[in-house]
């Protein structure tokens, strides 16, 4: 399957979540803020990199930012509490800066395996030749009798 890179500032949420995408047959790297994230991310280039957007040293937003500068082909999910006000504002702000999808905290492990497959998907839409269309009747047939 898919190199993840988790990145969130709590142990126990990046164990659930590299628990839940084991078990999925993904392969994880964990980082506990934005600074480590990015160094791996570099390092390793993961198809998906999830990220909080709250941390300490490079918080997620700014996380995601310079993602998008290192390789704006990269497939990035925010995630963030969405209890608060703060929370739902941050996840929306992630979203227009660059995150593919947002995954509000707490998540089912079935609501982050099915944000990591859509994440994951081929994003063109497959080519469909289309049927030619008619061609115009010659000029003097559009004329009509004389």
């Amino acid at each position: 399957m898919a190199v993840i890179l988790v990145i969130d500032d709590a142990a126990t949420v990046r164990h659930l979540m590299r628990r839940v995408l084991v078990e999925a047959a993904h392969t994880v790297i964990e980082a506990q803020d934005g600074d480590v994230g990015l160094s791996l991310f570099q390092a390793q280039r993961p198809a998906l990199v999830i990220t909080d957007l709250f941390m300490p040293n490079r918080e997620g937003i700014e996380t995601i930012q310079e993602l998008r500068r290192l390789a704006p082909d990269a497939k990035i999910i925010a995630m963030s509490s969405s209890s608060t006000p703060s929370g739902k504002l941050y996840l929306s702000a992630a979203r227009k800066l660059g995150a593919d999808a947002i995954l509000p905290k707490p998540f089912k492990p079935a609501e982050l395996l099915a944000a990591v497959e859509n994440a994951l998907a081929p994003s063109e839409v497959p080519y469909r030749p289309t049927s030619p269309q008619p061609s115009p009747p010659p000029a003097a047939e559009r004329e009509g009798p004389a």
